[in-house]
């Protein structure tokens, strides 16, 4: 299972009526709902409520692997992959379901778009005019350019392209990755894999990386791993895509990553695919993640959205509303986050989900209390009791809760929240200033 969107819109209602219920004038439920809930609930509807199939458009030369990438970033076969030249010129569409899953992908491959001319030659005019005419079609959200180790060193008309003849002349271009396919061209016979394990080979790639980088963004770059550059080049600081201080939909070529797809162990897959889940906007990023089965992604997600939770329950707490913070907002916040962590692990999205949690922990020691109120709010589905907290301990409580319930969803562990103090007061030291606890 994963996040429904159906299952979201009648917890998100729940919400709605805990506040509704609350034993507080109107007046306070007012600002309740103005000032916090709508901050916390509406970043969930654009993840959730809003979500969409996210869409990428595949584009590169014949051989390049083009389908090949399409079935190893979807983790199963959906494109044919082959060494035969395509019947047409048409770009192939491929709507792939997760039904399991509860996702979709919309992925574009531009078959016959860069086919039929060897790498290094100028693309006749029909052919741009068509690839132009796909990408204002599809309105994909990145696009991912496939090229091998030759084609790279021969393909600066196919920049060129992507430069003056696509670039320029459509409104809004999404970004572009590079995918540097086949890295294992220049493999030694009998040499060792994967590349990490080979000097040489390394080197061969990081050379190719580079060339490609200085093609395409000569000023800024940084390994994506600083431990393992050889995994590929970010052409932004991650951390500024991340906190959204670099806008990916106003940004050029964003990236350069290796890759063996072939078959599998494919090589490298995984930090591509995590790479261009930062690329995703919010609304696409779910389906995104949760099609692929990468746990990484979806525990990101999950510790963003704890974050993201537990600053409004600091809000609450802190905007002194007269004892209502617990009653009203913490306990079902509380409740949701935990049913969202666990539905980001492929638990279903349900009170079921919180209490097997709830129950796990209702015997450790010091938690009792905190974890058979919340047991009772989950399974009455809000709301629950209440009392007053100040601003660090709604904050750095629901911050540890929700750490303990990834490492239990995640990893199996049971942890009790007393075992995240060091990241609470880390939490709660970046939040201070922001929402003005002490």
């Amino acid at each position: 299972m994963a996040v429904d969107t159906e299952t979201y819109a009648g917890l998100r209602e729940r919400l709605e009526m805990a506040i509704d219920a609350a034993p507080v004038s109107n007046e306070k439920k007012q600002q309740v709902e103005d000032k916090l809930f709508e901050a916390m609930v509406g970043d969930m509807d654009v993840l959730i409520g809003d979500s969409r199939p996210p869409r990428l458009f595949i584009m590169g030369r014949s051989g390049a692997g083009k389908s090949s990438l399409i079935n190893a970033l979807a983790n199963k076969e959906v494109a044919g992959v082959g060494d035969v030249e395509p019947e047409t010129d048409e770009a192939e569409k491929y709507h792939i379901q997760f039904p399991e899953r509860h996702a979709s992908w919309d992925v574009v491959d531009s078959r016959g778009l860069f086919e039929s001319i060897p790498a290094g030659e100028e693309l006749p005019e029909g052919t741009v005019k068509k690839l132009k005419q796909d990408i204002q079609q599809y309105n994909p959200d990145i696009i991912i350019h496939v090229l091998t180790p030759d084609q790279a060193r021969a393909g600066e008309e196919d920049f060129n392209t992507i430069d003056e003849d696509l670039r320029e002349e459509i409104p809004g271009f999404p970004p572009i990755v590079y995918c540097l396919n086949k890295i294992d061209t220049h493999l030694s016979p009998g040499g060792d894999w994967p590349p990490e394990e080979n000097p040489a080979l390394t080197s061969t790639i990081t050379d190719n990386l580079d060339f490609i980088a200085g093609m395409r963004n000569p000023g800024t770059r940084e390994p994506f791993d600083r431990n393992a550059p050889v995994r590929g080049y970010l052409f932004y600081p991650r951390d500024k895509i991340n906190e959204g201080e670099a806008d990916i939909g106003l940004l050029d070529d964003v990236g350069v990553f290796p890759a063996y797809l072939k078959e599998e162990p494919y090589w490298n897959v995984d930090t591509l695919a995590e790479f261009i889940g930062d690329c995703m906007p919010e609304e696409a990023l779910l389906q995104y993640a949760q099609a692929q089965r990468r746990d990484h992604l979806m525990r990101r997600i999950a510790r963003e959205r704890t974050r993201k939770i537990s600053a409004v329950g600091a809000s609450v707490a802190a905007a002194d509303l007269s004892g209502i913070s617990d009653i009203a907002i913490l306990t079902p916040l509380q409740v949701y986050l935990v049913m969202l962590i666990g539905s980001l692990s492929c638990q279903e999205f349900s009170k079921q989900t919180a209490m097997e949690y709830f129950g796990e922990f209702g015997a450790v020691s010091g938690a009792g209390f905190l974890f058979r109120k919340l047991a009772g709010a989950a399974a009455g589905v809000f709301p629950g009791p209440g009392q007053v907290l100040n601003g660090a301990i709604a904050g750095g409580g629901t911050y540890t809760l929700g750490r303990s319930a990834e490492a239990y969803y995640f990893d199996g562990k049971t942890m009790s929240p007393s075992d995240f103090k060091k990241d609470r007061g880390r939490f709660i030291k970046d939040l201070g200033d922001k929402v003005g606890f002490n």
